[in-house]
């Protein structure tokens, strides 16, 4: 029996979302409870009294209510509240991290060499161009026994379906798959799905495969164009708050994180990671820098640096606070910062160590209410199906965590608090291929008054948040 239960204005429309979501699976059933019963029961039953039709109303009824029911059992279940380390799916993850292998000695300093290609994605069916060209960026490093690659692109994730064909096609440019590191900006949303699956199409348009063909092929043009400007270069590290001030204590959830590379050509390229704002429902493609300021952050920074940047989006703020005063000040903002690079010590480094630990998944917990959810095979059917990864990879003395949805700022401050934190500086970065929505922390997932919409969080069930810190420290400690 069903329990009722309050709920938000939020999780009301994630609700409503789902059930209009799964009417496909019950929408038999409502045509026979709209048509014809009612007028059964109005012109019928009601006005002539008659018996034979009120056997034959009980009868559909009890058919009727037969079907709902048998349809709310294949489509609805409990959410799982065992705890996750007694599932087999954390048991056959932690049997992953018996297989990471420790790094080989570096022959050399860290080599490295960058490139960007712009792509105009085309249908060549319908000659439909995006409204503005999507930039893809590279950055490959190498110390004579690691290849390593840090790819982003200028979108609100890292499509699936691209790191997919990526995954295929990198080990042909002499790139191990657990080498690359993806992520995105979280911006120039409203350019249709990435993903093949119904709620993606729903919420942002068709999917378009050729669209998928064609910026795999720039992202690969890309680390081509990267590999062949290679050469040793200085890394400096730094962090600032979002006033362009260097921090290193005070609150670590609203940092700017900064990784130079110098050649000895002077030529310089920055990764830039920062905390970005939700995008809300139904911003476009041509709204002004969806993502709160990353973009116009990225593009002062390359003048006021004049050195190629990399931006990838770090944790997902639902507050507003994170990016309100990069898209308000971008040029100062970027000013400051520029002084702030310019007289950072930088020095050779040959550490560089890549993993990737595939993350063996429970049952898909989608839910529509606090204690039920969407039994697998349905939401597998409308969400898709796809791998879930966690990677990491050490450039010198600096950790950078890549997660496979959009990690809160909230759990950010609780990952940056782990033990490994304490003795590298993590950087943490959300989307990196895999599309397993928000994680936030698990105080969150029963909370009646939860900012975060109820389908889309912490689809691992109760314990994701927990799960993903446990993941995360054993991940980074295998960096040696």
């Amino acid at each position: 029996m069903f329990r009722a239960h309050r709920i938000t204005v939020k999780q009301a429309e994630s609700k409503e979302s789902v059930i209009q979501t799964s009417y496909a699976v019950v929408r038999t059933c409502f045509i026979l409870i709209n048509q014809p019963i009612l007028p059964i029961l109005r012109t019928k039953v009601l006005t002539k009294k008659n018996g034979n039709n009120m056997r034959r109303y009980r009868t559909l009824l009890f058919v009727v209510a037969l079907v709902v029911i048998n349809a709310l059992g294949l489509s609805l279940t409990l959410v799982n509240k065992g705890s996750y380390r007694n599932s087999l799916y954390y048991r056959f993850t932690r049997q992953r991290f018996a297989w990471i292998l420790s790094a080989p000695r570096p022959a050399y300093p860290i080599q490295a060499g960058w490139a960007s290609i712009a792509v105009s994605l085309a249908d060549a069916s319908t000659a439909e161009k995006t409204p503005d060209s999507i930039r893809t960026r590279a950055i490959v490093l190498d110390n004579g026994t690691t290849r390593a690659a840090i790819l982003s692109v200028d979108l609100p994730i890292m499509p699936p379906s691209v790191a997919q064909a990526l995954e295929q096609k990198l080990p042909k440019l002499g790139f191990a798959w657990k080498n690359v590191y993806l992520g995105a900006t979280y911006s120039q949303p409203g350019l249709g799905s990435w993903t093949d699956d119904y709620m993606a199409k729903r919420k942002s348009g068709p999917y378009n495969q050729q669209w998928v063909d064609q910026l795999t092929a720039a992202i690969l043009k890309a680390v081509s164009l990267a590999q062949s400007q290679m050469a040793t270069v200085q890394l400096g590290y730094t962090q600032a708050d979002q006033n362009g001030q260097e921090q290193r204590t005070t609150d670590r959830r609203q940092v700017l994180y900064l990784l130079l590379f110098r050649k000895p050509t002077g030529e310089s390229a920055l990764v830039f990671t920062a905390p970005v704002r939700s995008i809300p429902e139904g911003e476009t493609a041509n709204a002004p820098d969806p993502s709160g300021g990353l973009k116009a952050l990225t593009k002062q920074l390359e003048k006021q640096t004049h050195s190629f940047i990399l931006a990838l989006a770090g944790s997902i703020d639902d507050t507003g606070r994170s990016n309100q005063q990069t898209s308000r000040n971008a040029q100062a903002l970027a000013a400051r910062l520029a002084t702030l690079l310019a007289r950072q010590p930088l020095h050779t480094d040959s550490t560089l160590i890549a993993q990737t630990a595939p993350l063996i998944q429970n049952d898909p917990q989608i839910r529509i209410s606090q204690n039920w959810r969407l039994k697998p095979w349905l939401a597998k059917a409308l969400y898709g199906d796809y791998p879930a990864e966690l990677k990491a990879l050490r450039i010198g003395q600096t950790v950078f965590v890549g997660c496979p949805g959009g990690v809160s700022t909230e759990l950010t401050g609780d990952l940056l608090a782990l033990p490994a934190a304490d003795r590298w500086p993590l950087v943490i970065t959300s989307y990196n291929g895999g599309n397993l929505g928000r994680i936030v922390p698990d105080a969150y997932y029963y909370a009646e008054n939860s900012p975060y919409t109820i389908s889309q969080t912490n689809r691992f069930g109760p314990h994701t948040a927990q799960f993903f810190e446990d993941m995360t420290q054993s991940l980074v400690s295998s960096l040696k």
